[in-house]
């Protein structure tokens, strides 16, 4: 998008503002550029109408020019900016907005896109920005004239009163779902996200968060508490590591130095005894990738699947947090494609996940020995290196064979963790470490999983 010169006539209606700012030119073509790409067409929308918007949002206290000094043309801008402003359900909506630019950015463009659908309903889809004449009088509004004229003002303003209010809720309701993606697709680590990543793709943020099948993933991994999904570490002991204890031994160079205070022959006697108070250091070592089967296959449409994507998505988290590559295959009679999302994601790879998690249902037959058998090919073939954990979520009751899964699983050096979704199958528990029944599809089973 080309950078746009802001003319006198083209500046908002709030207080403060500098509508040549730079950032704040760039904020206001981020919404008009990702309402574009959500409509899939161009709106006569001014810059300063996306800004004051976007900022009505952002600032803590946005303070409105006086309605004297608006212009004629930009009543109607004004009448949208202060009915949204004054709404007592504004307040519940900034406590995640303010000083939030990527949230703002996505409320904003939220908000816009359910105006302009509103005003088409209302016939009030000319001069939204108070550039032109509508049916309405949308032009007119604001400006002197007979009692006939003011009535039906009167009328166009609680018109937008309205649309103003009905779009903020709807929007809200997006911006909320919006933001689990975002926190999804961040991480939980320090320099794991950016929010300019997500000012530029505003427009997929939103799809998904229209997505009917993520609305339901998001409902059911918020019934785990983030505290829940627990990190495990993994450690080497290493006489030059970090400080995590202490314990018993023989270790002069991790001696404590109250132990050399100890006359000559006890020192000597708890020497030759192992039993000198010694630090416990260590050095973190990292997980190998988390590689996760999830069968789609037809009889696992419905409760079943949607469980099983949520707790892919658990496990996703946890991988974030233990900072292990994660990745992840479908199948049925057929594997499908290997998704890779690294150790320090990308927010895109996230966002790929979580979208290609919503999109695939159910169907097909199920084979279960070739799905297992590909994880360890990817292994072998150095595509995916050191896989500590196969998860594998299935309800089939296929007949595997044994003999190769062990072969392949050993030839890998991988673990085989197998979650039977009200199910059960006995082949698989002999080949598998670890091997969990979920029949009831609660958060508690959910958890049993995600702590594997």
């Amino acid at each position: 998008m080309k950078p746009v010169k802001i003319r006198q006539k083209d500046r908002g209606v709030l207080r403060g503002i500098d509508y040549e700012d730079p950032l704040v030119v760039y904020r206001g073509e981020r919404v008009l550029g990702a309402l574009k790409k959500l409509r899939g067409e161009e709106d006569d929308l001014p810059l300063s109408l996306a800004i004051d918007v976007f900022y009505s949002y952002y600032l803590p206290l946005p303070v409105l020019e006086a309605p004297k000094d608006i212009p004629r043309d930009k009543m109607l801008q004004y009448r949208l900016i202060s009915s949204m402003m004054t709404d007592p359900y504004v307040d519940q909506v900034k406590v995640h907005t303010i000083a939030d630019s990527s949230t703002s950015m996505v409320m904003a463009v939220s908000y816009l896109e359910k105006v302009l659908e509103l005003m088409e309903q209302h016939g009030l889809n000319q001069g939204a920005g108070g550039g032109g004449e509508s049916k309405q009088g949308v032009g007119g509004l604001g400006g002197e004239g007979d009692e006939g004229e003011r009535e039906e003002k009167s009328e166009l303003e609680k018109k937008i009163e309205e649309i103003s209010r009905e779009a903020l809720r709807r929007a809200a309701e997006e911006a909320e779902m919006a933001k689990k993606i975002q926190r999804i697709a961040q991480g939980i680590a320090a320099g794991t996200g950016s929010s300019l990543f997500f000012e530029d793709r505003v427009h997929e943020v939103l799809r998904l968060a229209r997505n009917t099948d993520v609305q339901r993933i998001l409902a059911l991994l918020s019934g785990l508490p983030r505290h829940n999904i627990r990190a495990r570490r993994k450690v080497v002991r290493q006489p030059r590591g970090e400080l995590r204890g202490y314990e018993l031994g023989s270790d002069l160079e991790r001696l404590v130095p109250s132990e050399i205070a100890l006359p000559e022959v006890y020192f000597n006697l708890k020497f030759a005894e192992n039993k000198l108070l010694l630090y416990e250091k260590v050095l973190p070592e990292n997980w190998g990738p988390l590689y996760i089967l999830l069968d789609k296959s037809g009889s696992m449409d419905g409760a079943k699947m949607l469980w099983a994507k949520a707790v892919t998505l658990a496990l996703y988290i946890k991988a974030l947090k233990e900072r292990r590559p994660f990745y992840m295959r479908f199948f049925d009679s057929v594997p499908y494609p290997l998704v890779r999302v690294s150790r320090r994601p990308r927010q895109h790879e996230a966002l790929k996940l979580l979208e290609y998690i919503a999109r695939i249902k159910g169907s097909g037959g199920t084979d279960i020995s070739r799905a297992i058998i590909t994880a360890c090919d990817d292994v072998g073939r150095g595509s995916v290196r050191n896989v500590s954990e196969i998860v594998l979520l299935t309800d089939g009751e296929d007949r595997v064979s044994e003999p190769m899964i062990r072969r392949a699983l050993g030839a890998s050096n991988a673990k085989l963790i197998t979650v039977m979704i009200q199910g059960d199958n006995p082949d698989l528990k002999r080949v598998s470490t670890k091997y969990l029944v979920a029949v009831k599809l609660d958060k508690e089973e959910a958890l049993n999983v995600i702590e594997l």
